[in-house]
């Protein structure tokens, strides 16, 4: 027996001497099982990569001779998406140490999914409240109150510097670039 082996047969003993509802579900799954999930999310990223590709090629070439035209950023994108989920797709298939399986698994229980749901809220909440409200005005609050949700207790703080990324972000759009941001209820003086 080798030492993986036997390291992932110490691992099982002690889950299900700990638990015996683990010992069932041991004893009836097949010793290479493993989940579906991480291979579907891998196939669905290959499968917006191969996408983008598709939406990069359909993109009419630049009128004038340049060298770089209006596909290059889309195809850059593309072809990194398809680098990217192709690892993961070979991760995924290739499968997995089974204690560092247990592992996961025991993280993904213990998880906590306020935040998450927080984090989802605010950022629907700030979809809603970009056009009538302003970008900067925003912006302030969704920084001060993401900060608070991840755990920061200095508000006032937070919501300076959500302030002070905000204004660069809207100078450097709205003024410096010409793209045209929310003003808003309050507009700014410069």
């Amino acid at each position: 027996m080798s030492a993986r082996d036997e390291a992932v047969s110490a691992v099982s003993a002690r889950d299900t001497t700990a638990n015996p509802a683990n010992a069932a579900a041991d004893s009836t799954a097949p010793p290479d099982a493993r989940p579906w999930s991480p291979r579907i999310a891998a196939l669905l990223f290959l499968a917006a990569g191969v996408a983008v590709l598709g939406w990069a090629f359909a993109i009419p070439e630049g009128a004038i001779d340049q060298d770089v035209g209006p596909r290059a950023f889309p195809l850059l994108v593309g072809v990194g998406l398809c680098a990217a989920a192709s690892v993961a797709v070979v991760q995924a298939f290739r499968g997995s140490d089974p204690a560092l399986a247990e592992q996961v698994r025991e993280e993904a229980r213990l998880t906590e999914w306020r935040p998450v749901a927080a984090l989802l809220a605010l950022l629907v909440c700030y979809l809603f409240a970009l056009a009538p409200c302003g970008y900067w005005q925003s912006t302030t609050v969704l920084f001060a109150l993401v900060a608070r949700v991840l755990g920061s207790r200095r508000i006032v703080r937070d919501a300076l510097i959500g302030l002070v990324l905000a204004l660069a972000v809207y100078f450097l759009f709205d003024r410096l670039l010409g793209i045209h941001l929310p003003p808003g209820i309050v507009r700014l003086a410069f």
